[in-house]
C-alpha cells in the first residue's frame, strides 16, 4: 500500500522554448510599459505648458485691454503684418530661375546683385581673375542657353568694367525668359 501512494508532485521541467517565450514576453511588456509611462509623462508636461501659455495669454489680453495705448500699438502692428503678408503673397518666386543660373557660374565668380521678375533677371558678377569671366562669357553662357534653351529668350551682357576699389572685374548680365 505504501508503494501506490506518492505524495510528491511531479513537476515538469520547462523546456528552452518556454523559457525564451517567457523572457521575451517580459521584455516586450517592460518596453511597452516604459513607452507608455514616457508618453504619459510627456502629455502631463505638455498640458502643464499649455495651461501656462493660456494663463499668460489671458494676462496679456487683460493688460492690453487696460492700456489703450498698447491696444493701438497692437492693432497697428497686426495691420502692418497683414499688409506685409499681402506684399509677400504678390511677389513672384524667381528662386528656381536663379538656382538654374547659379549652377552655370564658375566657382570663383561671385554674384554681387540679383534683381528680377518672371521675364528677366539682372545679374552683377565679379571675379578677381579675368579668365574666369572669359570662361563665363565664352563657354558657360552658351552652355546655359543650350541646356535651358526652351526657357531662355536672350542673354545680354550690358556692362563690363574693372572696379578700381576692389580690383575685381565686374560684368552685368540681363537674362530674358520666354
Amino acid at each position: 500500500m505504501k508503494d501506490s501512494i506518492n505524495l510528491v508532485s511531479k513537476k515538469k521541467i520547462p523546456n528552452a522554448f518556454h523559457k525564451r517565450f517567457f523572457i521575451s514576453a517580459v521584455i516586450f511588456f517592460s518596453i511597452v510599459f516604459l513607452i507608455s509611462a514616457g508618453l504619459i509623462g510627456y502629455t502631463l508636461i505638455l498640458s502643464n505648458k499649455l495651461s501656462e501659455v493660456k494663463s499668460e495669454e489671458t494676462n496679456l489680453i487683460v493688460e492690453v485691454n487696460q492700456d489703450p495705448e498698447k491696444k493701438v500699438q497692437f492693432l497697428t502692428v497686426r495691420e502692418r503684418l497683414s499688409e506685409i503678408q499681402k506684399v509677400i503673397n504678390k511677389r513672384k518666386n524667381i528662386n528656381s530661375k536663379i538656382d538654374t543660373v547659379s549652377e552655370f557660374l564658375p566657382f570663383d565668380v561671385s554674384v554681387n546683385l540679383v534683381e528680377g521678375d518672371d521675364e528677366t533677371i539682372s545679374l552683377r558678377v565679379a571675379a578677381s581673375d579675368l579668365s574666369s569671366l572669359d570662361s563665363l562669357i565664352e563657354e558657360k553662357i552658351n552652355e546655359y542657353v543650350v541646356k535651358q534653351g526652351k526657357g531662355v529668350k536672350r542673354v545680354e551682357m550690358t556692362t563690363f568694367n574693372l572696379n578700381r576699389d576692389t580690383l575685381q572685374y565686374e560684368a552685368n548680365f540681363t537674362i530674358e525668359f520666354k
